[in-house]
């Protein structure tokens, strides 16, 4: 069940009721365009929830509670690192450190704190993965989703009633005067126990037991009352090493779903403070990709592997370069990936695509053969050595690929379209129309195989079944040729005013085209209008 949208079409409290009414289990990842959260629900409940650049760690956040000590949190840290997959609060769970309850609540506050933040974001998009669940050794709880979407309900309307008047969750606090004679609450000693002229409101927030809600009802009080304030002189935020961090873990989230512009605001954040930072370069390279800006691109992935000597960077250069037909250069720095990897299959096949395309099918055929003995399960090879052999003048080696490719790959109806086109050469003409009908039936809207199939039909006068495959075909995919043997079967089907109309159109796309115009000023002199 894959469920996607926008948050301003369809709130975000009955996407949560839909799958947890439906029992559903997964992954929802909701994003504000500036944050990006995930809440994991299994069998209709919610078990865990994080924000990505507000996840703080649970050590830090027992200690600062003085839940546990130093001395507990670097051994339960020792035994961490012997025991990987262990997390934080099992192990201090094991050692005694604290108790199961103590790490529920914790989880529990994690996850309120959360679902809360999630719901004032008003714009963003969410998107449902079923049964992505966390790994085994993360440590979950079950919540009601309902109880949790009225208590957020609830800490909404009333974090409306303040929102505004709160400083921005960056600034730091210090208290004014002394408070000893002030009857304070014990929430409120506690909060103040945490201003301590260095900490941001939203790291007071992190370390605070009563919760973003809670904790920022408090502070807001405290400065109505004048107990706390700004500082004169503003600190300035010092960007940290756990600030980068944040900044590529958001960054790659965003790059993950597909949110190119956010993910690129994150990373340039690195920048900033690091101008050389390889893995910020290399994902701006890969952006840049994506969006088919190939220059920048290039220019990005060479900053970073300066930087780094990685072989995904090369893999990805070489990619790049294959997209602006550099095709040596691509060769080049696969070659060099291949010394640090030669196993990699990816490696091998691009390379051999990098030959294919520069001419050289001795190369390429001798790379996809290997690769096909040793991975016959990868398909690539399928798709280029068939050609390489026709190109050879080996049809038979082709044919017999090919066939292979089908045998292995049946719901890939390339192979057979691939085929086809190859009896259609040798005049094998009911292989060929036998096979294209088969992958139809496999990828009925698949429009290369529309056009062989109607080319094929066209070819032999069979202009009732040709028409009705072109004009399957969308209208940004029809180029001068079809439109141009369209126009020609709607002549000969006795409609000259549509055959014009698209002969025109062929002729805007192709107006060199001598053919095209001749048969336009023909029907014109012939009165057809």
């Amino acid at each position: 069940m894959a469920i996607k949208g926008s948050l301003s079409e369809a709130s975000l409290p009955d996407v949560i009721q839909l799958l947890t009414y439906s029992n559903k289990s997964g992954c929802l990842s909701v994003t504000d365009g500036r944050n990006f959260a995930n809440v994991f629900i299994k069998d209709g409940k919610i078990i865990c929830a994080t924000m990505l650049n507000r996840k703080p760690r649970l050590g830090d956040i027992l200690l600062t509670k003085k839940i546990i000590d130093d001395d507990t949190l670097s051994r339960a840290l020792k035994v961490q690192k012997s025991e990987k997959k262990k997390r934080i609060g099992e192990i201090l769970i094991e050692i005694g450190a604290i108790t199961e309850e103590v790490l529920k609540n914790e989880l529990k506050i994690q996850i309120e704190h959360t679902i809360f933040t999630m719901l004032t974001w008003e714009d963003g998009y969410f998107n449902f993965e079923a049964d992505l669940l966390p790994p085994p050794e993360e440590y979950t709880i079950k919540l009601s989703a309902q109880e949790l979407l009225l208590d957020g309900a609830r800490r909404i309307d009333e974090w409306q009633q303040i929102e505004n008047k709160m400083p921005s969750f960056e600034t730091v606090l210090v208290r004014k005067g002394d408070t000893e004679n002030i009857s304070l609450t014990a929430e409120e000693k506690k909060i103040m126990e945490l201003i301590d002229g260095s900490r941001s409101i939203d790291d007071v927030i992190k370390v605070s037991k009563f919760g973003f809600f809670g904790t920022s009802r408090i502070i807001y009080g405290l400065l109505s009352a004048s107990l706390l304030v700004e500082p004169e002189k503003k600190l300035e935020c010092e960007k940290v090493t756990s600030d980068i961090s944040e900044c590529k873990n958001l960054g790659f989230a965003f790059y993950k779903t597909g949110m190119y512009n956010e993910a690129e605001r994150e990373y340039n954040k690195i920048l900033e403070v690091n101008n050389n930072d390889p893995e910020a370069l290399f994902y701006l390279g890969l952006i840049q990709l994506a969006r088919g800006n190939h220059v920048v691109s290039r220019i990005n992935l060479l900053k970073s592997y300066g930087q780094e000597k990685r072989v995904s960077v090369l893999v990805n250069l070489a990619y790049v370069c294959i997209k602006s037909e550099l095709y040596e250069e691509a060769i080049e720095y696969f070659e060099h990936a291949g010394d640090s990897a030669s196993d990699n299959i990816k490696i091998k096949c691009n390379m051999g695509i990098a030959f294919y395309e520069v001419g050289n099918l001795d190369g390429a055929a001798k790379i996809f053969k290997e690769i096909i003995e040793k991975s016959p399960e990868i398909i690539t090879p399928y798709i280029y050595l068939p050609i390489i052999c026709l190109k050879q003048g080996n049809s038979e080696a082709s044919k017999s690929l090919l066939n292979d490719a089908i045998d292995r790959f049946p719901r890939f109806p390339i192979f057979k379209n691939n085929l086809a086109v190859l009896y259609e050469s040798v005049d094998e003409a009911g292989e060929a129309e036998k096979l294209y009908r088969q992958a139809l039936e496999v990828a009925p809207r698949n429009e290369l195989i529309c056009r062989n199939l109607a080319d094929f039909y066209y070819d032999v006068q069979i202009l009732g079944a040709a028409k009705e495959l072109y004009e399957k075909i969308s209208d940004d995919k029809r180029d001068w040729r079809i439109l141009f043997r369209l126009g020609n079967i709607y002549l000969r089907q006795g409609d000259q005013g549509k055959a014009l109309s698209l002969w025109e159109q062929a002729r805007q796309l192709n107006p060199s085209e001598k053919i095209i115009v001749q048969n336009i000023e023909l029907l014109q002199k012939s009165g057809g209008e």
